[in-house]
C-alpha cells in the first residue's frame, strides 16, 4: 500500500515511490536522499502539523508535515 510519508510512525520504515510535490520541492527533496527505492525511517514523530525526522541516507533530515505529505511510500 502506498501511503504519504507522514503516516510513518516513530521506528517505522519504508521504501519511495513517487515524490508528488512541486518541482522545486521535488528537486530539495532528492537533493536531501529522497528518490525511488531509498529506505526512510521515521526518527522522530512530530505533534500534529508539526516536523518530524526521517533518517535517509545516514542523514537525519527534518520536515515540515506538508513537505513530508509529498513523499509517497511503501511501508517495509
Amino acid at each position: 500500500m502506498v501511503i504519504p510519508l507522514t503516516y510513518l510512525e516513530q521506528d517505522q520504515s519504508a521504501a519511495v515511490v513517487w515524490l508528488a510535490s512541486p518541482p522545486d520541492m521535488e528537486k530539495r527533496l532528492s537533493d536531501l536522499g529522497f528518490e525511488p527505492d531509498e529506505i526512510i525511517t521515521c526518527v522522530i514523530k512530530g505533534k500534529k502539523d508539526g516536523m518530524s525526522a526521517y533518517l535517509v541516507k545516514h542523514a537525519v533530515i527534518a520536515l515540515r508535515q506538508r513537505d513530508a505529505s509529498g513523499i509517497l511510500v511503501r511501508i517495509q
